[in-house]
């Protein structure tokens, strides 16, 4: 199966490529959790939600 995702054209090509590694790795791994977040988002802050989703996920016994 191919998905393609269009990502905003003010996107680096680096940080398209993370993205598409990083989804490659979770469909691979089991099912992506994405939040979707306003441009002015911190890097601390993102990482800070998805810190938060991931030891809900680990509570939950939910890891793959």
């Amino acid at each position: 199966m191919t998905i393609e995702v269009g990502v905003p054209e003010d996107w680096t090509p680096e940080l398209a490529l993370t993205m598409t590694q990083l989804l490659h790795r979770a469909f691979r791994q089991g099912f992506p959790v994405i939040a979707f977040v306003r441009k002015d988002v911190t890097p601390d802050q993102l990482r800070s939600i998805y810190r938060r989703i991931q030891d809900l996920i680990e509570e939950a016994g939910l890891q793959p």
